[in-house]
């Protein structure tokens, strides 16, 4: 295909003014140069000024000779036409005027173009700012609504579910006969006592291993004066041997004085004294325990099988003051001898 000469002139020109600006950019901006430079902006906007004033001037001259009013023209067609054809002419040779605009080397394009890219610049920023918040909190909203849909889906499968079992065990039960049906209802509840019975002698089970292994030692120290239950979490048995000072402090081990005539007596003697002495602290400090998890057992079971009725305490205990503590029991309002268990299911039937 042809190119016609004209356009490859043009591409020429345009190549040869962008290597001039290349160079032009090239070249290192000194004091002298900008100094002129900024001369030859004084001079342009001055000329501008001058071009703008003139411009005015002009344009009051013609509104104030050729003011024409439509209003006041004559029916006469020819009036008419040629007013019509001087306005045309007025136009036409406006049309062929010079256009008034910057030389080639005037720096007013340059400095709209800056300014322009600047706007742009500065409204692309703000437009980013806007568009990250925006961004941001429509993720976290999107994150919402995510989790919100996948409960409603789970609602949604959970009720599907539940009415396809519905209608299953509905449509057996017209199937069934009603002996069929009680006799269902019968094994139902038969097996939800077994899983009822087999979790009470899991939770039993659980309480006495509790009660024995850490609720004991604990109730031990706080009957020989020691601190509450709950305030020192472990005790050991050798500070349940020595006891407690009247502070609730544990007593110190006991020093035993050097004995000059220890050489005097038989070694046998001080093996089976110092055996026997072990055998008796170890069977004390078991007992202890034993008694204080003993007597927890007991006051639970006769709570238990006293319902909501209140029971006899032979002592003031801290198994009892434990329980009390605890929500679990509470005390007669006129008699702290008396204990009964806190109707829990009470609340729930109202």
């Amino acid at each position: 295909m042809d190119v016609p000469q004209e356009t490859v002139d043009k591409i020429q020109r345009f190549a040869v003014k962008r290597e001039k600006a290349e160079e032009s950019y090239d070249q290192q901006i000194s004091p002298a140069t900008l100094q002129a430079y900024n001369k030859k902006l004084d001079e342009t906007l001055k000329n501008l000024q001058e071009r703008v004033k003139l411009q005015e001037d002009d344009l009051r001259k013609l509104r104030s000779v050729n003011a024409i009013d439509l209003s006041k023209i004559g029916a006469d067609p020819w009036s008419r036409v040629s007013q019509v054809k001087r306005a045309k002419k007025a136009y036409d040779s406006l049309l062929g005027s010079e256009a008034k605009l910057p030389s080639s080397g005037s720096p007013l394009p340059s400095l709209l173009a800056v300014e322009e890219i600047s706007r742009l610049v500065e409204e692309s920023k703000l437009s980013v700012t806007m568009t990250a918040d925006k961004l941001s909190t429509n993720r976290q909203r999107l994150k919402v609504e995510e989790a919100n849909l996948r409960d409603a889906q789970a609602i949604n499968d959970g009720l599907q579910k539940r009415i396809a079992r519905i209608r299953e065990q509905q449509a057996k039960k017209e199937q069934k006969s009603p002996s069929q049906l009680a006799h269902d209802l019968v094994d139902q509840q038969q097996e939800k006592k077994e899983e009822l019975d087999k979790a009470t002698e899991e939770l039993n089970t659980s309480l006495h291993n509790f009660i024995d292994e850490t609720l004991a030692p604990m109730l031990a120290a706080e009957d020989l004066g020691g601190p509450t239950v709950g305030d020192a979490m472990s005790v050991s048995d050798e500070t349940l041997e020595r006891g407690y000072t009247s502070h609730g402090k544990p007593k110190k081990p006991k020093t035993s004085a050097a004995n000059h005539d220890s050489g005097q007596r038989r070694i046998d003697e001080l093996v089976r004294g110092q055996t026997s002495q072990g055998d008796d602290q170890e069977r004390n400090r078991s007992n202890r325990r034993e008694a204080a998890a003993a007597e927890m057992h007991e006051l639970l079971t006769s709570l238990l099988d006293a319902g909501t009725s209140y029971i006899d305490l032979p002592r003031e205990s801290a198994a009892a003051r434990f329980l009390v503590r605890a929500k679990v029991a509470q005390f007669h309002p006129r008699d702290a001898r008396r204990l009964r268990l806190i109707d829990f299911g009470r609340s729930l039937n109202n």
